[in-house]
C-alpha cells in the first residue's frame, strides 16, 4: 500500500532549524503538496526525486521504517512521521473579501496613521475604528 504517491519532481531540502527533518519541496510550484518527513535518518537522498511514492516497509516496529521509491531509485527510511501540506488559496479568497478595505477608507488609514505621531492621533484613529465596526 503506498501511502505517498506525488506526481512530478521533488526538491530534497533539509532545514536548517530542524535537525532531521526532510521536506520534500515541489519544483514547478503551484498547488502541488509538499511533504514533511520527520525525524528521517537513512541514506542519502539525491538533490530531485521524479514521482516519489513512500509505503511502509516493517510495521512489527510501529510502522517507522518506511521505503521512498522514485525514479532514482529505492532508499529505506527510518521516519516518526509523514506531514502532507497542500495550499489552497482559493478557499480563503472569499473570507478575506469582507475585511479589505475601500480606496477611500485606505486613504483615510493612510492619513489617521500619520496623524498617529501626534497627540491625540491615536484617539482619532480608535474613534475611526469604533464608528467604523
Amino acid at each position: 500500500m503506498s501511502y505517498l504517491g506525488a506526481q512530478g519532481s521533488y526538491r530534497v531540502v533539509r532545514p536548517a532549524d530542524s535537525r532531521r527533518n526532510l521536506v520534500l519541496e515541489p519544483t514547478a510550484g503551484g498547488s502541488a503538496p509538499r511533504f514533511v518527513l520527520a525525524a528521517c535518518i537513512g541514506a542519502s537522498l539525491p538533490g530531485t526525486v521524479h514521482d516519489p511514492h513512500l509505503e511502509p516497509v516493517d510495521t512489527a516496529r510501529g510502522g517507522q521504517r518506511w521505503r521512498l521509491a522514485c525514479r532514482e531509485g529505492e532508499f529505506d527510511l527510518d521516519v516518526r512521521g509523514v506531514e502532507v501540506l497542500e495550499s489552497h488559496p482559493q478557499l480563503f479568497d472569499a473570507t478575506l473579501a469582507s475585511f479589505s478595505l475601500k480606496s477611500r477608507d485606505r486613504l483615510a488609514v493612510r492619513w489617521l496613521l500619520g496623524l498617529l505621531r501626534l497627540p491625540g492621533g491615536a484617539r482619532l484613529l480608535r474613534a475611526w475604528h469604533a464608528r467604523r465596526s
